[in-house]
C-alpha cells in the first residue's frame, strides 16, 4: 500500500443522498470531510435524465418536503427553483381490468368497489374498537388482516405497500416499518384514537417550542412545519439536490474512487487508537480520524467484513429489494387516458411486472414539450422473480404493453430511459428492528466508526437525511469532546 501522507479529519465513503447531506452538515459546524464516491456522479438512487426537451426520473418522482429537506432546500438557495406537487392529485388502483379512484375519505371508501361492505364496516368502526397487539412482531399482512380483513390487505393496502417500499406485506416487520402503528394500538387499543393523540401531543410540542422560542425567532409563527409544501420537486429535476449539495463540497468530493476495504489503526497494545485506514483499489491508503460508511447495507458489509465481521454478517442480511424503472414519453394523440393525477398502482394479486406508474407530466407540466406525455413505471417485486433476470429492454416492453393496456396506448414511446437495480432499496422485514439495535450495540464498541443510509431507520429522503443530520452532530460532539 502507499500512503498519502496525511490525515483526514473525517472521511464520508458515499455521495448519496446521506453522504451529501452529511458532508454539508459536517461544513456547517466547521469540520472539513473528504468524500469518497465509486461513481462518476452524486445522488445515488436519486437521478434525472434530461433529453430532447424531456425529463426523465429513474429515483424519487414527486417525494415529500419535510422540514429536514426544506432546510436545505432554503439553506442551498433552491427555493426558486421548486415546483410543489398537487397533494389532491387522485390516484388510482387498478384492479378488475379498470382503475380505480384509491379512496382516501371515509365517503370515498364508502362508495369504492375496491372491497366489500364488510371491510369498509371494519375499518370505519376500528375507533369504536378495542384491540392489542400481540407480543412477538407481527408482518405487515398479519397485522391488517387482524384489523381488517384479506380484502383491505390485497386491495387497498398491499398496492400502497409495494409503491412506496417495494415491499411484501407478509415479510414486511410492523415494529421495523410501521413502529407508530404498533405503539398507537398498544396504547389506545385503536389507531385512530393513537393518531388523534399523538397529533395532540405534536401540537402540544410545536406550541411549547414555539413560546420558548419565539423572542428568538423574531416572531416566527407556530407550527410553521404544517405550512411546508408536501411534496414536490425541482423544475430541472431531482438531481437539482444532490447537484447542488455537491457544488458546496466540490473541492472534497473525489470521483470514480473504488474502496477494498476499511480497517482500524491498531495501538502498540493491539487495540483499536479510534483511527481508521481506508485501502483504495489504486493501493493508495487514506487515514481518517472518524469514518462514515454512507452507502448501502451489502456494500458496507463488504468494506468491514475482515476488520469487524460480526458487524458485516448483520448489514448483509439486511435484503434489497429490486427495481426497474422505465421511464417513456409518448405523443399524447396516442393516449387515451385523460392522465388526471398521479399515476395508479398494481394490486399484487392482479400479476403484473408493473408496481406503480406515475404520470410525470400531469404533476410537472414541463417535464414534456407541448403534445407530448411522460410516464415513468417502477416494476421488479421478488428477488426469486425471472423478470429480473432480463434485459432492459425486455423489462421495457413488458412494461409499455401493461400500461398500453391500462391506458389505451395505441404507438410506441417517442424517447425512453430505463435503468435497472437488482439490489435497489433496503426492506425492513420481521427482525428489521432488533437487527438495526444489534447493529448500534457493535458500532459502539468501534470507537469512530458511523453509518448514514436509508437501511436504518427510514428509506425517504427526509429520514435520509435526519440520519445523516445525526450522524453529523455525532462526530462534531466527538471531535469536540476528543479535542481533534
Amino acid at each position: 500500500m502507499v500512503a498519502v501522507g496525511y490525515k483526514e479529519k473525517v472521511v464520508v465513503i458515499g455521495a448519496g443522498i446521506s453522504g451529501l447531506a452529511c458532508a454539508y452538515h459536517l461544513k456547517l459546524l466547521g469540520i472539513h470531510c473528504l468524500v469518497l464516491e465509486a461513481k462518476e456522479r452524486a445522488g445515488g438512487l436519486i437521478a434525472t435524465v434530461r433529453r430532447n426537451g424531456l425529463l426523465f426520473e429513474t429515483g424519487a418522482q414527486c417525494p415529500r418536503f419535510p422540514a429536514s429537506v426544506w432546510r436545505l432546500v432554503r439553506e442551498l438557495n433552491l427555493e426558486s427553483e421548486f415546483i410543489a406537487g398537487d397533494p389532491k392529485a387522485k390516484r388510482y388502483i387498478f384492479s378488475g381490468g379498470r382503475l380505480h379512484s384509491a379512496p382516501f375519505s371515509p365517503t370515498a371508501l364508502l362508495t369504492t368497489g375496491l372491497v366489500g361492505v364488510t371491510s369498509k364496516i371494519r375499518i370505519l368502526s376500528e375507533a369504536f374498537r378495542y384491540s392489542q397487539p400481540p407480543a412477538h412482531e407481527e408482518s405487515l399482512s398479519d397485522f391488517v388482516e387482524r384489523k381488517f380483513g384479506a380484502d383491505v390487505l390485497d386491495n387497498l393496502v398491499d398496492p400502497f405497500v409495494s409503491t412506496i417500499f417495494f415491499g411484501d406485506s407478509h415479510k414486511m416487520g410492523m415494529e421495523s416499518a410501521f413502529p407508530a402503528l404498533v405503539q398507537w394500538e398498544r396504547d389506545r387499543g385503536s389507531l385512530v384514537r393513537g393518531a388523534i393523540r399523538a397529533r395532540k401531543a405534536k401540537r402540544e410540542a410545536q406550541t411549547s417550542d414555539g413560546l420558548s422560542a419565539g423572542s428568538r425567532r423574531n416572531g416566527a409563527t407556530l407550527h410553521v412545519t404544517e405550512a411546508l409544501p408536501s411534496l414536490g420537486s425541482f423544475r430541472s429535476g431531482m438531481a437539482r439536490l444532490p447537484e447542488r449539495l455537491s457544488e458546496t463540497s466540490k473541492a472534497e468530493i473525489r470521483y470514480g474512487t473504488r474502496i477494498v476495504s476499511v480497517e482500524p489503526f491498531p495501538a502498540a497494545d493491539g487495540t483499536s487508537k479510534g483511527e481508521w485506514r481506508v485501502c483504495l483499489s489504486s493501493d493508495e491508503e487514506i487515514a481518517t480520524n472518524h469514518l462514515i460508511l454512507a452507502v448501502p447495507a451489502y456494500v458496507a458489509a463488504g468494506l468491514v467484513e475482515i476488520s469487524v465481521p460480526q458487524l458485516a454478517a448483520h448489514l448483509k442480511a439486511i435484503e434489497y429489494a429490486p427495481m426497474c424503472v422505465v421511464s417513456s414519453a409518448y405523443a399524447r394523440s396516442t393516449v387515451a387516458n385523460r392522465l388526471d393525477g398521479f399515476g395508479f398502482m398494481v394490486p399484487r394479486r392482479e400479476k403484473l411486472k408493473t408496481i406503480c406508474t406515475f404520470w410525470n407530466s400531469s404533476l410537472f407540466g414541463a417535464r414534456a414539450p407541448e403534445g407530448q406525455v411522460v410516464m415513468t413505471s417502477f416494476a421488479g417485486r421478488e428477488l426469486s422473480d425471472s423478470f429480473g433476470a432480463i434485459s432492459k429492454e425486455e423489462c421495457a416492453q413488458v412494461v409499455e404493453a401493461e400500461n398500453a393496456r391500462i391506458l389505451g396506448i395505441t404507438a410506441k414511446p417517442v424517447e425512453r430511459v430505463v435503468w435497472k437495480d437488482p439490489q435497489a432499496l433496503p426492506q425492513y422485514n420481521v427482525g428489521h428492528a432488533r437487527r438495526v439495535a444489534e447493529i448500534s450495540s457493535i458500532l459502539s464498541t468501534q470507537p469512530n466508526l458511523y453509518l448514514a443510509g436509508n437501511f436504518l431507520r427510514g428509506r425517504s429522503i427526509g429520514d435520509c437525511v435526519e440520519v445523516a443530520n445525526r450522524v453529523a452532530e455525532h462526530v462534531h460532539s466527538q471531535v469536540e469532546r476528543q479535542g481533534i
